[in-house]
């Protein structure tokens, strides 16, 4: 399930947009460029105090982690298909059909621009439920901006609510099929996740169970005075099933989503940051302190004033997935460096 994976969902959606076009005061403009317009005009992430004005919308609340959207107006063309000019050739002479190299191939294009909208964030499961109700979410916290931008969208214009939001975008989503997770895995409880045998002592392999079952087809019909034709297609059969069941049991581990890394969500992330930066800081102001045992118990005093201002196990206080903008002992979302 590449959609969901170490408790993130990534979510990858196409939305097609408009081409009539909309009017811009006295001219006309189309709306792949009123959309890109709009797009420019989204804050991004803060990387300093004064990188920009405003902060993203999507830093209103805990669940997101990254953001994207990309405006396609068309496939790439990669070029001819390449062929061999001597087989061609020979090809042409002993065929009806000529190929001329000089006649350009058929081309993919689209229909109309689309817009990517790619974002990852936290979710308990893969669900559909928990798709809907980030959704519903993110239309609670930037209304405005998710207007101003799918507005131009086609089939937008019965978007009222979160709901039919929700609706909207799970219509255009396409399948994840390589998620960028950029948060360790817990090896320990990634192993023992997986079906794998002795992990597992309650599964046997089937392949290893065919073999056993094969062998004993095998006895029984040479006990029984039955042909070796009879053995050797009953013996096949029960291999190829069992053959058949090893490989469906690898596909199903394989689709099993890593379980989520020890406090990778975007409370417990953001959190960790802060506490990165300040300790870093106490570590460079304290560093003369300890020299001696008379300075140890001011270095030990310091580091437990340390701890009661930063409140390592305290993430803040989260009320509908936002975060509380009073709680200061944490790094706020959308805010990248120092």
């Amino acid at each position: 399930m590449p959609t969901f994976d170490g408790g993130h969902y990534f979510l990858t959606v196409l939305v097609p947009v408009k081409t009539d076009p909309i009017p811009a005061g006295s001219p006309f403009t189309s709306p792949v460029h009123a959309l890109r317009k709009r797009l420019a005009m989204l804050p991004p992430a803060q990387q300093t105090p004064a990188c920009c004005d405003g902060q993203s919308p999507f830093a209103r609340n805990t669940r997101n982690h990254f953001a994207r959207f990309v405006v396609i107006d068309d496939v790439a063309y990669n070029g001819r298909v390449t062929q061999n000019s001597l087989g061609l050739a020979l090809q042409n002479a002993l065929s009806k059909v000529k190929i001329n190299l000089v006649v350009a191939q058929p081309q993919d294009h689209l229909s109309c621009p689309f817009l990517l909208f790619s974002v990852d964030f936290d979710a308990e499961s893969g669900a559909d439920s928990q798709r809907d109700s980030y959704l519903a979410t993110l239309w609670n916290t930037m209304e405005a901006e998710l207007r101003e931008i799918f507005t131009h969208c086609v089939g937008f214009d019965g978007v009222n609510d979160e709901a039919s939001f929700a609706k909207y975008i799970a219509r255009c989503q396409i399948e994840t099929t390589m998620p960028f997770n950029d948060y360790y895995v817990d090896l320990d409880a990634t192993v023992k996740s997986l079906p794998v045998w002795p992990v597992d002592k309650n599964l046997i392999p089937a392949g290893a169970g065919a073999v056993v079952i094969v062998l004993g087809l095998i006895i029984f019909c040479f006990m029984s005075g039955m042909s070796g034709l009879i053995v050797m297609l009953l013996g096949a059969a029960v291999l190829a099933g069992g053959l058949w069941m090893a490989y469906a049991s690898i596909l199903a581990a394989g689709a099993k989503p890593f379980p989520a890394a020890p406090d990778s969500n975007l409370p417990a992330v953001l959190k960790g940051l802060h506490l990165q930066r300040t300790f870093a800081r106490f570590a460079i102001d304290k560093q003369m302190l300890a020299a001696d045992p008379a300075s140890a118990q001011k270095f030990h005093a310091a580091f437990g004033d340390f701890v009661a201002e930063n409140q390592p196990d305290n993430l803040g206080v989260i009320i509908n997935d936002r975060p509380d903008p009073n709680y200061r002992q944490t790094q706020k979302p959308g805010i990248i460096g120092i």
